[in-house]
């Protein structure tokens, strides 16, 4: 379980799992809290209740993504009208796990629910104003990135919670790193018209055979300055998904077999 300096304050619980520590077996071994995947219902559901309990979220309510790699961001305010699943007789029984299809991230005020989003080489993105108690989980992937979600959930708390972009924390997750992941020119078109040239040579390597390899923390750690977080308010995990074979799950070294999840898990406390 990977936690963030900057987000270990007063009114927060936080976390982004690894593949360590969960009761799964075989390619979703051992710590798979996908909840989408074949993996078996009672590990994925046990798995979950570990993560929480590890970083102390207690809520009754779980809201978790249907992720599209959009730019969506759902504000959660009333979700009981959410599709809910089945908990009976699981590790989870007593809690409430709601889902929000078509979304690549939530934001609150509540202090009854645990954020959930899912990451297998994708950018978590965590955000926290400490002024406003607002938070907000994102799942940042390359055409989430291309897109701004990263600026587009900074706008929402601005907008929305009359957040100052000066008191919002931010921490960036374990993803695919710059050392393993490989793009063409159609992932680069894609940036070039969220970002100027001068940005993008800052995390964007040019290869000798017409590919790239490209940085989505650093992209996202960009974003973020350029719309107003300082950076001695961001936190930015190394450990890169597709190398570190042991820690982490990784969609593209599944290259389409099942493989498991992780997730981050956020919660604001009273």
């Amino acid at each position: 379980m990977k936690q963030f300096e900057i987000l270990t304050k007063p009114g927060i619980v936080h976390g982004i799992t690894t593949r360590l520590g969960g009761v799964s077996t075989g390619p979703y071994a051992t710590m798979n809290t996908g909840i989408y995947g074949n993996d078996d219902w009672l590990h994925i559901t046990e798995n979950i209740k570990r993560a929480l309990d590890a970083i102390g979220a207690d809520a009754p309510n779980i809201v978790a993504t249907r992720q599209v790699h959009s730019k969506n961001i759902a504000v959660l305010g009333d979700f009981s009208k959410l599709p809910e699943m089945d908990l009976k007789g699981t590790a989870l029984e007593g809690r409430h796990l709601y889902v929000y299809e078509g979304v690549d991230g939530l934001m609150t005020q509540r202090t009854d629910v645990v954020l959930m989003t899912f990451y297998a080489d994708c950018v978590p993105l965590v955000f926290y104003d400490p002024v406003q108690k607002v938070v907000a989980s994102v799942h940042s992937g390359w055409k989430g990135t291309a897109q701004g979600i990263g600026a587009e959930a900074i706008r929402m708390m601005c907008e929305v919670f009359h957040s100052n972009p000066k008191d919002i924390l931010a921490a960036i997750g374990h993803s695919a790193g710059v050392c393993c992941y490989e793009v063409d020119d159609k992932v680069i078109e894609a940036f070039k018209r969220q970002f100027s040239l001068s940005v993008l040579q800052d995390f964007i390597v040019p290869k000798d055979y017409g590919k790239y390899m490209l940085d989505l923390k650093a992209a996202n750690a960009a974003l973020m300055r350029m719309n107003g977080i300082p950076e001695s308010n961001i936190e930015v995990d190394s450990g890169c998904t597709i190398c570190g074979v042991e820690k982490y799950h990784s969609h593209r070294r599944a290259a389409g077999n099942d493989r498991g999840s992780m997730s981050a898990f956020v919660q604001l406390k009273k």
